[in-house]
């Protein structure tokens, strides 16, 4: 057996999984977000097949969200956040702060800043305006595999996405 193969939830599990999140909460803490996440399905909202399109395109580019205490504020429990994509030696990548609100919880973001490099030389670096509060994007987490090896959430704009534990 493969011991590095994993077992990934299916649709109707994680379908599942959030009707439980919405009603009792997730049990998803804030120290087991924390880590970089590979980007791996996403289902589009209302429907019962995976966007093998996006999946696919997301996973060529390397798609990930990366986690990390927010060591400027060690007194909250805050994370900053990156999401990024690479395109061979390109990358693109987003940053800024997210924090967990509710009993589900919901990971509310924003990004204040743009950054795309090649290799690991910085082209360019930008601030980016500050997000209505009330305006912010976020994730409405559904689960984490026990052994942290998967994550899954729902965006705002409805869609499902499954994230796998960079090892």
């Amino acid at each position: 057996m493969d011991e590095n193969r994993m077992d990934l939830p299916s649709l109707d599990k994680l379908k599942e999984l959030e009707k439980n999140a919405r009603a009792e909460g997730s049990g998803i803490e804030f120290e087991s977000l924390l880590g970089h996440w590979q980007f791996n399905s996403v289902w589009k909202q209302g429907s019962d097949k995976e966007d093998s399109i996006s999946s696919t395109l997301l996973q060529v580019l390397s798609a990930s969200l990366e986690l990390k205490k927010d060591t400027q504020n060690p007194e909250e429990e805050k994370f900053t956040i990156a999401n990024a994509i690479k395109f061979g030696l390109l990358t693109l990548r987003f940053s800024g702060y997210a924090n967990l609100e509710r009993k589900q919880p919901l990971l509310p973001f924003s990004f204040d800043c743009i950054q795309i490099k090649l290799a690991s030389l910085t082209i360019l670096k930008r601030s980016l305006p500050a997000t209505d509060p009330k305006k912010r994007p976020f994730f409405a987490l559904i689960a984490i595999d026990p052994n942290g090896n998967w994550l899954s959430a729902r965006g705002k704009g409805g869609g499902l996405a499954l994230w796998v534990k960079d090892k």
